[in-house]
Order: structure tokens, then C-alpha cells, then sequence
């Protein structure tokens, strides 16, 4: 029996985001920058606002201000990097179950499992910028799923066919329930976990309309 054969659970952590390195690089010019922020700033003295009486008349160093403007431009940053020193897995497997661990909390037994998608959910970053958030939902194995798949192999879907809420509609209705954000890229790894506890299952890459590509393990 190989170590592998003798794995009890699996887990499977996402990839770090394009937001996330733009952050993080971000960081790195203000800190880079800091010094001759800092220095061009000069070392004179100028007037702070009291916070009391809300007058410009509190004596400070020039530096000060610009330093305060530098921490607080390096607090989200630190805050990511601190982050992903504790980042938790976002799929973990054994054999009985599924969990993802997300905005969603979700644990399936394998037997009430009719597949695993790889998908992709519309969102707006900013609240206007439109894109792709990539996504490993859990579609359970229901008469109701039986009832839509029926209906959706019927249709020719397009790329535009998406419910308000950014989900495809040729997935079942409420898959976001039952989903968390996963990287592309940790599909194979995800499909392996899958093939080790359950062989029978099969995970499949759900994003473009009208297509269901088994993912290789890996």
C-alpha cells in the first residue's frame, strides 16, 4: 500500500489572487518610497489640527504627517500578508465527506453527491467593474437536479445566459449555496483528492455553456 493509499483526509487550499499580489505590490512601492516620501517631507516643524478644538495650533515635525499617511497606506497590505501566513484549506476530504470552508460552510457525505463543478459566478468588483470569480460547487445527487438536468440538456446555452445573481443557468438553481471560491488551477489537485475517497465521483469543468470536461487528476 502506497502513502498515499493511506491518506484519511485531503486538503486543498486556493491560489493566491491577482487583487491580492496588486496589493501586496502596492505595499512594497510605499515602502520602497518611504524614505524619500519621508525626507521630502523635511524635518521643519509644522502645525498639527487639535483634535479638541479642531484649531491648526499643535507644534509637530513635517515627517510626521507623511509618516502617518505611509502606515496607513501599508495597513491593508500588512494585513494580506499576515493573512496568507494562516491562509486555511478550502476543500477538505475524507472518507466519508466533503467540506468546503468559505463565505459558505459545506459538508456532504459522497452517496448524496451527484458531481463536483468547476464554474465561474459573474460579480462586479467595486461594485461596477465586471468579472469572473472562479468557483467549486457541490451539486447533490436530488430528484430535482435529475428534473433540471433533463430540461438544461435540451438547450443550447451561450455565454450570456446568467440568472441576476451572476450564476449560469445551466447549472441548478442555487449551486452558490454550495460553493466557495477555488482557483482554476487547483482543479486537477481537487479531482485527485476526489478520485482517492471517491473513485466513482467525477469532477467537471462547467464553465463555458453547454460543456462538462472531466478534470484530470493530478
Amino acid at each position: 500500500m502506497s502513502g498515499n493509499d493511506r491518506l484519511t483526509e485531503i486538503t486543498v487550499k486556493d491560489r493566491i489572487e491577482p487583487s491580492t499580489w496588486l496589493w501586496l505590490s502596492f505595499g512594497l512601492l510605499v515602502l520602497l518610497a518611504s524614505p524619500w516620501l519621508l525626507a521630502a517631507a523635511g524635518t521643519g516643524e509644522a502645525m498639527a489640527r487639535d483634535p479638541i478644538t479642531g484649531e491648526y495650533d499643535v507644534p509637530t515635525f513635517a515627517w510626521a504627517g507623511m509618516l502617518m499617511l505611509v502606515v496607513g497606506a501599508l495597513g491593508y497590505p500588512l494585513a494580506l500578508v499576515i493573512s496568507l501566513f494562516f491562509r486555511a484549506p478550502v476543500v477538505r476530504l475524507d472518507a466519508d465527506r466533503v467540506r468546503l470552508r468559505g463565505k459558505a460552510k459545506v459538508s456532504v457525505r459522497w452517496g448524496e453527491i451527484d458531481r463536483i463543478v468547476i464554474w465561474r459566478r459573474r460579480v462586479r468588483r467595486l461594485g461596477f467593474i465586471p468579472g469572473w470569480e472562479p468557483q467549486v460547487g457541490i451539486v447533490p445527487d436530488t430528484a430535482r437536479t435529475k428534473g433540471f438536468q433533463q430540461v438544461a440538456s435540451g438547450r443550447d446555452w451561450a455565454a450570456s445566459d446568467l440568472r441576476p445573481n451572476g450564476v449560469p443557468e445551466w447549472l441548478p438553481g442555487g449551486v452558490q449555496k454550495h460553493s466557495v471560491r477555488l482557483s482554476y488551477r487547483c482543479a486537477p489537485e481537487l479531482a485527485a483528492g476526489v478520485a482517492h475517497f471517491a473513485p466513482d465521483l467525477v469532477v467537471v469543468d462547467e464553465r463555458a455553456p453547454g460543456q462538462a470536461t472531466p478534470v484530470e487528476p493530478r
